[in-house]
């Protein structure tokens, strides 16, 4: 039991970073710079309507599970799987190392980052930081937190979660790369050829 607290504890510090780091001091700086972060027609129509009402979905299931998570014990017990100690002390590492990547990689793209899939105005491309060997580094940390989470929470509701949220990222990418070369046409294409999409590419 006391494991499972540190666990709960673990996850609510990692929540709340992502909440301020990655969210509202975002939206603070969007109001500074006058970028948009609140999809337009555009940015739908990029996404898809049934990814961007997905996208809507997860986010009300995981504001729901981190509720229910915390202040509903019998959820965490009912759904428990067994997955040893240890193993969920590396789940905790990998999800921290995640955030931080995450992070990083947001504070590099600065007053380009936009949870919406639409271009800022006098958007450019990236290439310093994550982004000189990597395409999309968010992703990759976003990969890592939800490998975490599903290892450490030891939970079929976040292992689900984390599952949904994975291939809703493998799917959204390649749209988001198609609206990349409309924009920035042979630009991005030549950018693509010397970076990975999710992993540095190794010559």
């Amino acid at each position: 039991m006391k494991e499972e607290v540190l666990f709960r504890i673990v996850f609510g510090i990692l929540i709340a970073i992502i909440m301020l780091f990655l969210r509202i001091i975002p939206a603070i700086r969007s109001r500074r710079t006058k970028t948009k972060l609140t999809p337009n027609k555009e940015a739908v129509n990029n996404e898809g309507l049934s990814s961007f009402i997905l996208r809507v979905v997860l986010g009300i299931l995981l504001f729901v599970f981190v509720i229910l998570y915390f202040i509903n014990p019998s959820f965490t017990e009912i759904l428990h799987v067994n997955i040893p100690i240890w193993i969920r002390w590396i789940g905790v590492s990998i999800s921290i190392l995640g955030v931080s990547f995450w992070i990083y990689s947001q504070y590099v793209l600065d007053k380009y980052w936009s949870p919406q899939l639409q271009v800022q105005k006098e958007h450019k491309i990236i290439i310093s930081g994550p982004y000189k060997s990597i395409r999309h580094p968010i992703y990759s940390s976003m990969f890592l937190w939800c490998i975490g989470i599903a290892l450490f929470t030891a939970n079929i509701g976040w292992i689900l979660f984390a599952g949904i949220c994975i291939l809703f990222l493998l799917i959204r990418v390649p749209k988001e790369e198609k609206m990349m070369i409309e924009q920035f046409g042979d630009e991005y294409e030549k950018y693509m050829q010397i970076t990975g999409r999710f992993f540095p590419r190794f010559r």
